[in-house]
């Protein structure tokens, strides 16, 4: 998730490694915010250096217990469209190149864990403590974000929906045989309804709302996971009876003043081990058959069709996928000829608009049958066929 300008500072002053090496064989591509890179844990490694990622960290765990070799790009603050774009003004003044630039067709495997930003958790955590400071035994914290009879952060989690989905999406075209994961957040507040104030200056309502936004938005990316032909990481479960809550060394995850190098409500060391572990379980079983993509809706923008300008085709995928598309003439009452490849193309999921040039129609009047075969993961799924006339 993402932290405060004084703390990077900090995590800079801890003397930073040259990045980590990424081979091709085994290739392991890291993806992620802060709860990915490890803010504050020796020794953060790594470029920009601002980033804070740690060579501690569940993807360098987990790296290491599977002999892959890891790329990770993983940056503290980052959120789902950093994996497109670049993320610039980062503490220390670096710019994290977009971290979709890691995710390449020689990629075995790819995890991101991603979405807490978007849905501002740890934002909310802060202003929490703040606003429960003085009300121990309160419902401050739930009563401010759900005033109005709304609750915005719960409304933010189902916006990033979406997007997270484009992110799965957008790793599937990258890297089209890859084993790709989405790990969640782990159980970061207590579970069982109590609190520790004021070792954490938040009430048992408070850290229970916590939870309940972590449970709505693992819940989320769970949906996205399964939708979009991902494996997701259960973190949160593993985690449960280790929160902030506790005292050392049964604590995983600091509170607001830090008893050991990490974050503040960030994973410390033994935190990323666990969320580590749970990567390793899931890897580590057997791989899930992929969906078959399905292409849907296909129609011509506009019919019938002159000779001349290039007929337009829309349809739409379910999934990010290749679609080869091919046009046929027909020669008979019932037969139609060779098949024309007109392309290959790599979409992502939802809305396609294809154009199909005019030379491969070879500017003939007649009927004519235009297919669209969607394919991913090394699984083709079942073509769709439109018929059509050009006068």
């Amino acid at each position: 998730m993402r932290f405060r300008t004084g703390l990077v500072v900090c995590a800079v002053a801890l003397g930073l490694a040259v990045p980590q090496a990424a081979g091709a064989a085994g290739l392991y591509v890291a993806l992620g915010d802060s709860y990915t890179a490890g803010p504050l844990i020796p020794n953060q490694v790594g470029t920009p250096r601002d980033c804070a990622r740690s060579d501690r960290n569940y993807p360098s765990v987990t790296a290491a217990a599977l002999g892959l070799t890891l790329r990770d790009v993983s940056c503290s603050s980052a959120q789902t469209k950093h994996m497109a774009n670049p993320q610039p003004n980062l503490p220390a003044g670096g710019t994290n190149p977009p971290q979709f630039n890691g995710v390449t067709p020689e990629a075995a495997v790819v995890t991101v864990g991603i979405g807490g930003n978007d849905a501002g958790l740890v934002g909310v955590g802060e202003k929490c403590a703040q606003l429960g400071a003085t009300q121990p035994n309160g419902r401050a914290c739930r009563e401010f974000y759900t005033a109005g009879g709304r609750d915005r952060v719960k409304e933010k989690i189902d916006e990033a929906a979406p997007k997270v989905a484009a992110v799965l999406q957008g790793i599937h075209l990258r890297a089209p045989t890859a084993r790709v994961a989405i790990v969640g957040y782990p159980a970061v507040a207590p579970t069982d309804g109590t609190g520790c104030y004021p070792m954490v200056p938040l009430s048992p309502d408070d850290l229970a709302y916590i939870n309940e936004l972590l449970v709505r938005i693992n819940a989320m990316i769970a949906e996205q996971a399964q939708a979009n032909d991902a494996e997701y990481v259960d973190t949160y479960t593993a985690s449960i009876g280790h929160d902030v809550c506790k005292l050392p060394p049964t604590r995983w995850f600091e509170g607001l003043a830090p008893t050991e190098p990490s974050f503040p409500l960030h994973p410390n060391a033994q935190g990323e081990a666990s969320m580590g572990r749970s990567t390793i379980a899931v890897l580590r079983g057997p791989r899930p058959a992929p969906r078959a993509p399905v292409a849907s809706g296909l129609r011509m923008d506009r019919a019938p069709l002159r000779v001349g300008p290039p007929p337009r085709f829309t349809f739409s995928l379910n999934r990010a996928a290749t679609a080869t598309i091919t046009v046929q003439r027909r020669v008979g009452n019932k037969r139609y000829g060779p098949v024309r490849r007109v392309a290959v193309r790599a979409l992502p999921a939802g809305p396609a608009r294809v154009s199909v040039a005019r030379s491969a129609l070879g500017r003939l009047r007649g009927a004519y049958k235009l297919t669209v075969t969607p394919a991913a993961a090394g699984v083709t799924g079942i073509p769709v066929a439109l018929r059509f006339h050009l006068r």
